[in-house]
């Protein structure tokens, strides 16, 4: 009897163990996510500005999981169509909502 109530603390204690370590992992996984997406974000912005036809725009860049979405106002169809070439080719995008549209 005493040493089934020893191994179920014991269990107990590694189980509170593994579990709050596995929060903290997921914690520390959500950071990183945060951080990757505000790589990612600047990557497109400094993208979208060292382009000379899409520089004189503000576009609103954001990113969630690698998803980039763009909103703003451009000239023409053709620089809804650029931005969108030029964001896919920039590291980390792995989806892009385009949702820039013609003045």
């Amino acid at each position: 009897m005493f040493k089934s109530k020893l191994l179920s603390k014991v269990l107990i204690g590694i189980s509170l163990v593994t579990s709050l370590s596995g929060c903290e992992t997921t914690q520390n996984q959500i950071m990183k996510r945060h951080q990757d997406d505000a790589v990612v974000t600047a990557k497109v912005k400094e993208a979208l500005t060292k382009d000379p036809t899409l520089q004189k725009y503000t576009i609103d860049v954001s990113t969630v999981s690698g998803e980039v979405v763009l909103r703003g106002h451009v000239d023409s169809l053709e620089d809804v169509y650029r931005a969108a070439k030029i964001v896919n080719k920039v590291e980390g995008v792995e989806f892009l909502l385009n949702d820039l549209s013609e003045k």
